[in-house]
């Protein structure tokens, strides 16, 4: 996952699939998930009990290799001679803390070869990205395990996310929103900037200008939703004014509505 912006990752996870991610930049100060930073040298997400997912990723551009491996592969590895205790670290566990050089080694494994088009054939490392997670979540390995620390404020957030989302066309106020939620404005805030370092009205302000992206971007939505000008996109989603409607699109997305709108034709 490669993007030149901060992602938000809401959403429930596949009780199959265990993911493994690791990030291959240093801009990872401020990632969060449930609302805790990422350590360097870290390998994360893997912990087979989360139903779901929340995290944010540092603005400014990252690159996170990710690898989702069969549960029944893991708890396989439970089968390999001393390797009986992995299965309990990654059931209570979500963040392993690597040496430089493991860390190093796993980001080589999980890095995608280079883009040679859709019908080139690409060879994936599996056995050996397998046989260096196992090393790698021993209890024989000087890896530093750290479980999931989620909070009542990541929960509160998680559903300030869905609220935004499912509320996106109606009149936005931070009353109403609390009111919705059973909590506080000061509860509210502190929560949204200890996840995203800024506060509850600006992230739904982005949740808006994320949807009107879309619609710009898809000519199938424009017609579906009566949307055939950049004003109507804005004004579906609430934003009043086209000048400071326009202003935060260019701050977020790079380029101006229109010209999105344009390419997408």
């Amino acid at each position: 996952m490669q993007a030149n912006q901060a992602l938000l990752v809401e959403g429930a996870r596949n009780p199959r699939w265990l993911p493994f991610t690791i990030e291959h930049t240093d801009n990872y100060g401020d990632h969060r998930h449930f609302g805790e930073s990422l350590a360097p040298n870290a390998l994360a997400g893997f912990n087979s009990q989360l139903k779901e997912s929340l995290m944010r990723t540092s603005p400014g551009g990252n690159h996170i290799g990710a690898v989702l491996i069969d549960r029944r592969r893991v708890d396989s590895w439970a089968e390999l001679g001393r390797s009986a205790e992995i299965s309990d670290r990654v059931e209570k566990n979500n963040t392993a803390l690597l040496c430089s050089s493991d860390h190093h080694a796993l980001s080589q494994l999980m890095a995608p070869p280079p883009w040679r088009g859709v019908d080139a054939s690409y060879p994936f490392p599996a056995e050996l990205l397998e046989a260096k997670l196992i090393e790698c979540l021993s209890p024989q390995s000087s890896t530093h395990a750290q479980p999931v620390l989620k909070t009542h404020h990541s929960d509160l957030v998680k559903e300030l996310v869905r609220f935004a989302f499912q509320e996106s066309t109606e009149p936005i106020r931070l009353s109403t929103v609390c009111k919705a939620l059973f909590t506080t404005k000061t509860t509210l805030t502190v929560s949204c900037r200890e996840m995203f370092g800024y506060g509850p009205m600006a992230l739904m302000r982005r949740v808006r200008l994320q949807q009107v992206h879309e619609v710009l971007s898809n000519p199938s939505l424009q017609q579906q939703l009566g949307c055939h000008t950049v004003q109507q996109a804005a004004q579906y989603f609430g934003f009043a004014s086209r000048n400071h409607f326009a202003r935060a699109y260019r701050e977020l997305f790079a380029v101006t509505p229109s010209t999105t709108m344009s390419a997408s034709g």
